[in-house]
């Protein structure tokens, strides 16, 4: 398995990644300096940005008894922090410390190639073990800084569990905040597929999830009522399960966009407008679970939504940049497109960027 990192538009850098299966996950930290991957052969690796531009492995280790699904990085506030999850029914966070290899489960046979690599000087610990899933956790995503040291998790019994840390001096401690049952299809059999947390710091707790019926939510926190309630109730759905979905950056915007790639192979882009306060507006759409509270929070109702051409090709994931003006998107095909609105409000694909999968790349690609 190789990993293809763009660090310019005239070069890239090809990263032998070393997992010995499917790699099911890429995260960059907040400053993107660290790389993370995950893989089907329960192990995570860690990656450094060094001062020439190259990703210099630093360590690697075995994060669960199963196939590790999804990883996030947390806010640097809050230190070295990396959460994972995967089909062992299990979340855990880490933290990185000085010294030792030593982590809670055993690693499997070093992949350390002699002379290759240098010895790391940190090693990544297990600090807490969430495992309230019945079923295979699917997506696990940190909650953005202004909310506290926080973390979702979607799982395949169709919750999502919000954690919170109680003291970030011992992260050994995450009681469940509050849950959210997301996924209610009984035909559905992987639930929760994907979240994103809304990262804007002049709304409440938001949520948007996707799930394997195919269907779009979007959840919201009450103070008042301390309870998540839909906050929007008519997004168009894709005909098949979701694959991914990200909430972008809302700066000076007075409307939100958040991007999904579904199993239909299509990708959408949700215009959703805030609203007025609920005390202000008796027709607002509000579900019927919605527990009534006085509180000031804004409503959420839904504009438009724009299908993307992507020409045909299945959509695994897609991410926004740091001020949500170009969407990024991947999936068959080795093409990374990325896509911006013009002045028509149209996403149309301004730039592509192509894995090599030919000749010698190709044959590495499968090993």
């Amino acid at each position: 398995m190789t990993i293809d990192t763009k660090q310019t538009t005239a070069s890239s850098q090809i990263l032998r990644s070393m997992h010995l299966d499917y790699v099911n996950d890429v995260a960059f930290d907040h400053f993107g300096r660290r790389m993370a991957t995950c893989s089907g052969d329960r192990t995570v690796r860690v990656w450094d940005l060094d001062d020439k531009g190259d990703w210099i492995f630093h360590s690697d280790w075995q994060a669960h008894k199963g196939s590790v699904t999804r990883l996030s990085w947390a806010h640097p506030e809050f230190g070295q922090l990396l959460t994972t999850c995967g089909s062992d029914h299990v979340a855990i966070v880490w933290e990185e410390r000085e010294g030792g290899f030593a982590v809670s489960i055993p690693p499997p046979n070093s992949t350390f190639e002699s002379g290759t690599h240098p010895a790391p000087s940190t090693c990544w610990v297990s600090k807490a073990q969430l495992s309230e899933a019945r079923k295979a956790v699917s997506c696990v995503q940190f909650a953005p800084r202004h909310l506290g040291l926080k973390l979702a998790t979607g799982s395949a019994d169709g919750f999502v569990r919000i954690y919170e840390a109680i003291d970030v001096m011992n992260l050994n401690h995450w009681p469940i905040n509050s849950s959210i049952e997301a996924e209610t299809d009984s035909k559905s059999e992987l639930g929760v597929t994907s979240l994103s947390w809304c990262p804007s710091r002049f709304e409440p707790p938001t949520l948007v999830i996707g799930g394997s019926s195919g269907n779009i939510s979007v959840y919201r926190y009450s103070d008042a009522s301390r309870h998540w309630f839909r906050a929007c109730l008519d997004l168009p759905s894709h005909g098949k399960g979701i694959l991914d979905v990200s909430w972008a950056p809302n700066l000076g915007r007075s409307f939100h966009l958040i991007a999904s790639a579904g199993k239909d192979d299509i990708l959408k882009v949700y215009r959703i407008k805030r609203g007025k306060k609920k005390n202000q507006a008796p027709s607002t759409i509000i579900s019927s679970d919605n527990p009534s509270d006085s509180s000031s929070l804004y409503t959420l109702q839904f504009e438009s939504c724009q299908v993307l051409d992507t020409g045909a090709a299945q959509i695994w994931r897609c991410a926004w940049n740091v001020t949500g003006t170009v969407l990024a998107s991947s999936g068959d095909g080795a093409v990374v497109q990325l896509w911006k609105c013009d002045f028509d409000n149209k996403w149309k694909s301004v730039s592509e960027v192509h894995g090599d999968v030919s000749g010698e790349q190709k044959n590495r690609m499968v090993e």
